[in-house]
């Protein structure tokens, strides 16, 4: 089973289908909201709000790991979720996000 990670709401970013969990992305104002995302197979993202100035969750590939299949991007702030999606493949070990600090997605 894949796992999607998008932004939901306006200060959560949502792990979703083989590992599962969410951390809270708060911030002072929408240009603070985010969070720099390493996964066991090596993939590194940024995951922002506000991406182009509109209600939409931006995610920047920085690096891509083994089990990276794409990211789906948004457009539409009253898309479902209205986020841009990241996949990963089956073999999800961990994944950590650091906001202000270092937190292991639970």
């Amino acid at each position: 089973m894949a796992t999607k990670i998008y932004g939901a709401s306006d200060d959560l970013i949502e792990f979703e289908g083989e590992y599962e969990g969410e951390v809270g992305a708060y911030g002072t104002d929408d240009r603070e909201k985010g969070a720099l995302v390493v996964c066991s197979d090596g993939t590194v993202a940024e995951v922002k709000y506000s991406k182009g100035g509109a209600g939409i969750w931006g995610i920047n590939l920085l690096k891509k790991g083994a089990l990276f299949q794409g990211i789906d991007l948004c457009t539409d702030a009253d898309a479902r979720p209205h986020s841009d999606v990241l996949t990963l493949g089956d073999g999800v070990k961990w994944i950590y996000a650091a906001t202000r600090d270092w937190e292991l997605v639970q």
